[in-house]
């Protein structure tokens, strides 16, 4: 909302009548209300929704559209100095034609300057080879024809700057359901290819994809917490760095649209290492924004990430309220796709143990059951085993002991070709096989806490498994009852 208000009060009043009546039809219809109340005031997400009498999911929907048709009205409508340069590029081979070589030459080197600022490096090619045509004979022509050269080099490092910059998410993402080592692989590769076009070219636009991708991977692969709280400078330096380039060039479409990749970075930085008061502080500031971001599909590696942090503050603080504040919005608006395994394994486990930790084991078991019959987990052998371990400790939960064992059965077949991997693992299968055997409740109990605590010092690295199950006292004991509830 405060983006939208910003917006919408940047424009003078005859830009903005023309935007409210293409945009927002008639007095009473709610874009309308959304329109009016950001130009006339300060509202926050919880009052707009209130004013309009929508709940939550409904008031997303609204805000993604209505803001999708502002960019695009203004983009075609209001001034913006992108559009206006690239329109002066249109225009660039005509002035080779021109009258006055000298006059055409200036206007060229003036339009360079502008180019540059905006790093817009395949309007500067189109620039370049004019300006070497106009300077066959004054003795600038090799100095233009190399720069032309250099910006189609640069040019093409940009776009596979941006291959590298999505792929990257595809490949992380892999690697965080499988585990292996030749994935990860890939994952160093496409992070060595991104930083070696960033040192051999210099751009605002390389650096900024060059340090996101750095950054996400340093808080998704570095597993030692104290290597990571030494780099808090160096981050925090990197992430104001690229806000500023934001706030500079607030009408770059790409920026914009990533701006959000900040804060979220930012959150997820501090609660790696522990600093719960900033991680908390940046987790206020996002956390009633991610469905809005949710609602695009191109960010889906990002809101799933964000939602891996929020589930592990959830383990420090114990606020089941706050893991599940959002779950209602996601459901409708998050549209992750079996095609997209990483986000869609992922948020159903988010959705899976949240329902774990509202005690509601049935509808915990329900949600990973029916993502195995809808997702062949073949390729993710790791997280099948994961999700096999999860449910079977649910049905163990409920008193389901045959449906446990059935999935404990499976899940050591599995495993037998590396016990390295899944050393973790095979002592959570011992913990559940215990609990479901006869013993004396007290003996059970005890040994039920041994092997948890086992699991516990042996789960790390890249063999960490289960992470986000936390067992208690009290947890214990139900798991070693024979009589549930």
């Amino acid at each position: 909302m405060e983006t939208l208000n910003k917006t919408i009060k940047k424009l003078n009043d005859s830009e903005y009548q023309e935007l409210l009546a293409a945009v927002a039809g008639r007095k009473n219809n709610k874009p309308y209300l959304v329109l009016e109340a950001a130009r006339k005031n300060s509202y926050d997400e919880n009052q707009m929704m209130e004013l309009l009498g929508v709940n939550p999911s409904t008031y997303y929907t609204l805000k993604s559209r209505l803001n999708e048709r502002i960019a695009q009205y203004l983009s075609q409508n209001v001034k913006n100095p992108i559009s206006a340069l690239k329109d002066k590029v249109a225009m660039v081979p005509a002035m080779v034609f021109g009258n006055d070589r000298e006059v055409s030459i200036r206007a060229l080197k003036n339009l360079e300057k502008q180019l540059i600022e905006y790093d817009l490096s395949n309007e500067l090619i189109v620039v370049y080879k004019a300006l070497a045509r106009l300077s066959m004979y004054n003795g600038d022509h090799n100095y233009y024809e190399k720069e032309y050269n250099r910006h189609v080099a640069y040019s093409l490092a940009v776009v596979k700057a941006e291959d590298l910059f999505y792929d990257f998410v595809k490949r992380a993402g892999n690697y965080m359901l499988t585990r292996d080592e030749r994935d990860l692989e890939h994952v160093q590769a496409n992070l060595r290819e991104l930083t070696n076009i960033s040192e051999l070219y210099h751009g605002h636009r390389l650096f900024v994809m060059y340090n996101l991708v750095r950054i996400y991977s340093l808080c998704l692969f570095t597993t030692r917490v104290e290597n990571l709280k030494a780099l808090e400078i160096e981050v925090d330096n990197v992430l104001q760095q690229i806000k500023k380039h934001f706030e500079k060039y607030e009408l770059d479409t790409f920026y914009q649209s990533i701006r959000f990749m900040v804060d979220y970075l930012y959150f997820e930085y501090y609660q790696k290492t522990g600093n719960t008061v900033r991680a908390d502080h940046y987790y206020n500031i996002i956390n009633k924004d991610v469905p809005e971001v949710a609602f695009k599909p191109v960010f889906s590696f990002y809101v799933t990430q964000y939602l891996e942090s929020k589930l592990d503050r959830f383990l420090q603080n114990n606020k089941i309220e706050e893991l599940t504040d959002l779950n209602s919005d996601l459901e409708s608006n998050f549209e992750v796709d079996v095609n997209e395994p990483y986000p869609c394994l992922s948020f159903r486990k988010f959705q899976s143990v949240s329902k774990f930790y509202e005690n509601d084991f049935s509808g915990a078991a329900r949600i990973i059951n029916n993502l195995r019959n809808d997702l062949s987990m073949k390729k993710f052998l790791f997280t099948d085993v994961e999700f096999k371990l999860f449910q079977a400790l649910q049905y163990c939960l409920q008193g389901e002991d045959g449906l446990c064992s059935q999935l404990l059965q499976s899940v050591k077949r599995q495993i037998s070709e590396d016990e390295e991997l899944f050393g973790p693992a095979t002592l959570f299968i011992k913990m559940l096989k215990a609990a479901i055997k006869p013993e004396e409740f007290r003996k059970k109990v005890k040994r039920l806490t041994e092997i948890y605590n086992a699991f516990q010092e042996s789960n790390s690295g890249r063999k960490r498994i289960l992470w986000y199950v936390k067992m208690d006292e009290a947890m214990i004991r139900r798991l070693a009852n024979p009589i549930k509830d």
